[in-house]
Formats: C-alpha cells, structure tokens, sequence
C-alpha cells in the first residue's frame, strides 16, 4: 500500500497540534459505524478493513512531507518534530471484512492516545467508505442474478484508478465472479474475464470475418458480441464459428447481447443456438445494467447466463455516497455521547454480538441471522440456548458470536491477513437482519442524555 499518512483533511493536523500544546493525549476510543442506509438497501457489505489495518500500521511522515507542513506556516516546530516520530501504538477491533452488518454497527473500533485515535479518522473514512458502498452495490446485483454469473465491467466508468482496482476488488467480494480490469486481476488475483468490441467486428469485411479472426487467436472458450449490425444474424453466425470449432475439438463459449430488448433478444438468440444443438454456447448480456433490470429479465424469462455490470455497479448508482462516521464514544472522562438530532451516537466500548439461529435435524438444518445485538464491552450476554420444538428431532438453537475481534495490538497487526476467497466467503452471508441495543447500553444512552440535558425519545 502506497503511504497515505498525508491523505487526510488538515483539521485532523489542527486539531492534534492543539492536542498536543496542550498535553491533551489521554486514551480516546473511536467508533467507524455508517448510520443510514440508503433507500431499497437492507444492510452493508463491511468492505476496507484489510486496507484499514495496513494503513493504521503503515503511518509514517517523511521527510518531505514535513517540509511541505512547515511551508505552510501553520504549525509550530516542536510539534513538526512530533510528526516526524508519529506512530500509531493503539489497538483496532474491527468486523472480518466482507461481514454484512446492520447500520450503527462499528465496522472498526480505534483506541489509542487521543493524538494518534484522532489521526486516523479521515483515511479510515475513505477507505471503508467506498469499499463498503461498492460491495454493497455489487452484492445487490449479484443476488439479483440468482445463479447467473456477473462479470464487473465498471473500469472505464469509475472516478479514478483508485476506484477503479478497489471498486473490481469490493465486486469480486461480493460475488462477482470476474472483472474486465487487467490491473486489478494483477494486483488482487481476481480472474479476468472480456470479450472483444464492435469495432473489432468492423474492422472486417464482414461480421463472419471478424467471428474467424477472433477464434483463431482465441479458439477455446471465446466469447463473440453478436449486436453489431443485427443481433440474429449475428447469432447465426456465432452458430456458424461454433460448429466450425467442433471440428477441430473446440467449443465457442458465449455469444454478448449489448443492446436492444436484452429480454427478447436472449429468447430467440437461444433458440438460434440449440437448433443447431448449440446448448453449451452461453448468453452473456450488458448495456447498463442494474440490480433493478437484472430482476426484471429474470422475471419475464430471459435466457441469459451471465451479466456484465459496469457503470451502476462500479458507481453505486444512483447512492453518491454513504454516511459512514468516526466518532469519540470513550476517553479518560468515561463514555461519550453525542445527542444531535438524527446524528446520536452509542456511547462507550461496545461489542456487537451476531445471533443465529441453527437447526440441527438432517431435514431442517441451516444457519440464519436472527438479529446482531450492540452492547457494551464486559456486559453479560447469554450467548446461547437449545430450544427443542415440536417435529424437529435435534432442536434448534440459538448461538451468539461476537463480530468485533482485534486485529492491532500496540500498532503492530495481531490477525493474520486473509486470503480474498476467505473475505468473499464472509459476503456469502444473507444480510437484512435487524440490530438491538442491550439493557446495559440502553441504560447508558439514558443517563447520558438526562446528564446532558437531551431527550431520551
């Protein structure tokens, strides 16, 4: 990771300068939670963490960077040679990456001394941010393709590079099974996957010239975009190449639609296809598609085997943006609480506990989220009980686990970092599960507010 130690909003400097002058360094614990979700979505993918922790343990000023402060003529030297010897030394707990989780949950929690807990705020924000947004998105249209392969298409779309090799990699957690970005396949280990464009096909004197030209440099499992000039037409020349490469042991694997009535269009392409015993040749499809146009061709019956999202995907669109925040709920003083309208925080050390619901039969085996429950750190919690009913031999019951493990101790990372089949894993999760505050906390929140003059409701 490429050190982003300057990549932060200059109140985090002022304030920590401020801090500092006036040896107000205590322990301070912060919480990164997102607080709303946006419209039609149900949860967050917690996407980010991995880059979080190599960034919290990476922290470094060089040597240019404090030249570059001290041209500012802002800050004072003492506090220069501060920076010069940064370090973060706290610990961090934090969700498994990939984790679906409820708002208010704390993705990350940061303790450490106030100058260096404070530090991290805007670079953790813009990490988690984003990732979270992009995996979520993608998650969205991945269950909305049900057993169909999606193919993240977003490269050219996204707003950088930056967005766009993390935005391929938050799809690729998700579920997305490939992305079109050959850097980001470089970088991360995700397979990539591409077809060719419509000006390959009329580059050509004909479309079948330019079917016979792509196969020869790509004779196994190619995949041929069909739209040019007339989709069924060019279907019938897919048919043509694939029956030439079964004479020479190969097979044609996919045929594009990217444009027209996808819906339609896949119908009669399939129809095409199997009349010359075509079965295996896939339908891939694209053209700006969204979670929302995905479940409508499924539902009216389109024969389509595999998506290729880009813009909407690698975007978010239409959500700009989450409200992920980072705010003080502990220090030297006790729990913390902030009581702006539709901005509260939960104050103090919390733990999140994940509630499942496990039957054990043969017959009604599975594993389902109840509900997360947020508490405060040491509270007791009962994290599991049997309940036997009526037909299910076994029973079922219910088992909590905490979702908050420490990955920094004393700065230095403790868990070892995860391999992106394990994180995706994680996002494999149904989410859409509600969160509950415990007695403990809601007690807390109470005497707070009352303390502060807030109201409790």
């Amino acid at each position: 990771m490429k050190n982003k130690t300057m990549l932060t909003d200059l109140y985090q400097l002022t304030m920590n300068a401020a801090y500092f002058e006036n040896k107000k360094d205590d322990i301070a614990t912060f919480d990164l939670f997102i607080r709303k979700l946006p419209e039609d979505w149900s949860y967050f993918i917690a996407c980010g963490v991995e880059d979080a922790i190599d960034y919290a343990t990476s922290i470094k000023f060089e040597d240019e960077d404090i030249e570059y402060l001290r041209s500012q003529g802002l800050f004072k030297e003492d506090y220069l040679q501060f920076l010069k010897n940064f370090k973060f030394e706290g610990e961090i707990y934090a969700v498994s990456e990939g984790t679906p989780v409820a708002p208010n949950t704390p993705i990350l929690r940061v303790t450490a001394k106030r100058t260096q807990a404070q530090l991290l705020e805007t670079t953790l924000l813009n990490i988690i941010n984003f990732q979270t947004m992009i995996a979520t998105k993608a998650r969205r249209v991945v269950m909305a393709a049900g057993r169909a392969d999606v193919i993240d298409f977003g490269l050219r779309r996204a707003q950088g590079e930056d967005a766009a090799l993390k935005g391929a990699r938050a799809a690729y957690i998700a579920g997305a099974i490939a992305t079109s970005n050959v850097k980001a396949g470089k970088e991360y280990g995700i397979p990539i996957a591409g077809t060719h464009a419509h000006s390959f096909v009329m580059s050509f004197p004909t479309e079948l010239d330019a079917f016979r030209a792509y196969v020869k440099t790509f004779p196994e499992n190619a995949t041929l975009l069909i739209d040019t000039y007339d989709t069924e037409n060019g279907a019938r020349n897919a048919a043509i190449i694939a029956k030439e490469l079964e004479t020479k042991g190969k097979k044609l694997g996919a045929v594009r639609l990217d444009s027209g009535d996808l819906c339609d269009l896949s119908k009669k392409v399939r129809e095409i296809l199997d009349k010359q015993d075509l079965q295996y040749v896939k339908i891939f499809a694209s053209n700006d598609l969204n979670e929302y146009k995905i479940k409508d061709l499924r539902k009216s019956g389109a024969k389509i085997d595999g998506f290729g999202v880009g813009t909407e995907m690698i975007t978010a669109k239409p959500v700009a943006a989450i409200s992920g925040v980072y705010k003080l709920v502990e220090d030297n003083d006790g729990p913390k609480i902030k009581l702006s309208e539709d901005k509260r925080s939960y104050p103090g050390k919390k733990q999140v506990y994940r509630f499942w619901e496990i039957a054990t039969n043969y017959y009604h085996g599975g594993k389902y989220i109840l509900y997360d429950l947020l508490a405060l750190e040491g509270e007791r919690i009962e994290l599991g009980k049997m309940i036997i009913r009526p037909g299910v031999a076994d029973g079922i019951y219910t088992q909590a686990i905490p979702l908050l493990e420490q990955v920094i101790k004393e700065g230095r990372r403790i868990r070892k970092k995860p391999t992106l089949e394990e994180i995706r894993e994680n996002a494999r999760i149904d989410g859409g599960h509600p969160m509950k505050i415990s007695e403990g906390l809601q007690k807390l929140v109470d005497d707070l507010t009352e303390k502060y003059g807030g109201r409790t409701k």
